[in-house]
């Protein structure tokens, strides 16, 4: 197996030690196609920034008290090619002086990267935190940052002050991170919060855009967030045809957007 990417090294290694309580070297190895030299230098990496634990032999998680409450780094490397990929397909719906509403994640957090890099006229409102301040270092970009209860995990706003600033906006589109995609029951949360922040910004868009990498279709999650029939667009990296078909009755149009075939990590070169 040829060596990957550090950044997907690490979601890997992060997602193994997220369905079992150890993992050895040997095990890890396999899973990434590193070597050893290399694994332990990303398991330091990672221990320092309170995302494992190292113990003899390999890796045990760190123990938290819900999903909810994972660290956001975690979330922001599981898939990060996946969601690189969407977010490059998702800016290229974005024109001069266009205004955007963002809702906070780890998939409109790399979107923003993406219009960052780009550069042009923008009016983005956000109640990402994260979002905001990376926004905030472009010149050419008006950024609001939505005010409210703020939780720690995400670095997002939500509750009443969100919900009533957001009622006052009108945009040209509303970009949407979700954690669940289901064919029948549509685009879900896994915070009652998040689902009525996310519900609330698509109402002032002309077009609503769902940014969800494979790991989220199918995944039902535990709010509703959106129908399909509030939905214009869907950006994924992977979409069977029932899907397609499903949508394409709701109007939805399915834009797949596959990670480029990179060069392999060359943590193990002088």
């Amino acid at each position: 197996m040829p060596e990957r990417h550090a950044e997907e090294r690490h979601a890997l290694l992060l997602e193994l030690l997220s369905r079992q309580q150890f993992a050895s070297l040997d095990e890890m190895q396999r899973a990434t196609g590193a070597s050893p030299p290399t694994i332990r230098r990303d398991l330091t990496l990672l221990e320092r920034q309170g995302l494992l634990k190292r113990v003899r032999g390999g890796a045990s998680p760190v123990a938290v008290s819900s999903t909810l409450d994972e660290a956001f780094d975690l979330r922001r490397r599981r898939n990060a090619r996946e969601k690189g990929a969407i977010a490059l397909a998702a800016a290229t719906l974005v024109t001069n002086r266009t205004s955007i509403l963002l809702n906070d994640g780890s998939t409109t957090l790399a979107l923003a990267e993406e219009l960052a890099a780009r550069a042009p006229s923008l009016w983005i409102a956000t109640n990402g935190l994260n979002i905001g301040e990376r926004l905030a270092s472009v010149a050419s970009f008006e950024v609001i940052v939505i005010g409210g209860a703020l939780r720690a995990s995400s670095f997002g706003t939500s509750g009443p002050l969100a919900a009533a600033a957001i009622s006052q906006l009108s945009v040209d589109i509303t970009f949407i991170s979700c954690d669940g995609a289901d064919l029948d029951l549509g685009v879900r949360s896994n915070s009652l919060q998040d689902a009525e922040i996310a519900a609330a910004m698509a109402k002032q868009a002309r077009r609503v855009v769902v940014l969800a990498d494979k790991s989220k279709i199918g995944q039902r999650a535990i709010a509703g967030t959106l129908g399909w029939s509030d939905v214009d667009i869907l950006i994924t990296n992977e979409c069977d045809e029932q899907w397609r078909e499903r949508l394409r009755d709701q109007r939805v149009e399915v834009i797949v957007a596959k990670p480029p075939a990179g060069a392999n990590d060359s943590a193990d070169q002088p």
